[in-house]
């Protein structure tokens, strides 16, 4: 057994495992597929407290989150409003409509359709950095260091998470992170899977098409200032993915 699973609390384990990390929404099937937006990690930060982390832990989250109760969630993080923008594209509108397409569309909400959110890790740091793996993250999880909870979800998370893939076909997964790549092609992609590197405005932009038929993109990040943060580069990154959608492959 890796060393890495004999650090993991079972609480955690089957916790980390299942659909937790994810904002949720209409997750899809293979008769109705569904767009998935994929994230690293929340951003916020739980708090570093190991009685809290291990009520989280006991969590049910055996099945996909329905999503948020109300539409306007989308318009009140700068991720989820950039979100707003790209899909809004995707579905044909300028990026200047993002509002209209949230209220319109509301994904990611209960009872809204075709789309679903999610992370690849789960648990929520204020930012990447391990400096914010305190004592307490590492007494819930069994994990002392960052870097082997993310290898801990690697081996064990990234493959339920390519079982979601198998059984709900999106039609798009859309990766925001660049740097992350390596991940998201663990996490939603195959040996077979071809990627692509395009660039737009001085952006990558990556894809391929994964033995389910799920047209994996990655993107950069889409709030920092090195990001895909400025308005006619959504649009034309927006453009460009429904344009792949339109072709056989995808």
């Amino acid at each position: 057994m890796h060393e890495a699973e004999k650090m993991a609390s079972h609480l955690f384990a089957h916790w980390a495992t299942s659909y937790s990390g994810c904002d949720g929404g209409d997750i899809g099937t293979i008769r109705n597929r569904s767009i998935w937006f994929c994230g690293i990690e929340w951003g916020g930060g739980h708090a570093a407290n190991v009685d809290e982390l291990n009520t989280m832990f006991y969590q049910d989250v055996s099945t996909p989150p329905t999503g948020y109760g109300e539409w306007k969630e989308n318009l009140s993080y700068i991720f989820n409003w950039q979100a707003m923008k790209l899909l809004a594209v995707i579905d044909g509108r300028q990026v200047s409509d993002y509002k209209l397409f949230a209220e319109e569309a509301q994904p990611f909400t209960v009872g809204g359709s075709g789309y679903f959110k999610m992370n690849l890790y789960p648990l929520a740091f204020r930012n990447t950095s391990h400096a914010h793996w305190v004592s307490e993250f590492a007494q819930a999880t069994g994990f002392s260091e960052k870097s082997a909870y993310l290898q801990w979800i690697k081996r064990r998370r990234f493959p339920a998470m390519k079982s979601w893939v198998e059984k709900h076909r999106p039609k798009i997964i859309i990766c925001t992170g660049i740097t992350y790549m390596d991940d998201f092609r663990s996490a939603f992609g195959d040996e077979g899977m071809i990627v692509t590197t395009e660039h737009i405005d001085y952006r990558q932009l990556c894809y391929g098409v994964n033995k389910q038929g799920s047209l994996v993109i990655i993107i950069p990040f889409m709030v920092n200032r090195n990001g895909l943060t400025r308005n006619v580069s959504i649009q034309r990154f927006g453009e460009r993915i429904r344009g792949l959608l339109s072709t056989p492959a995808a």
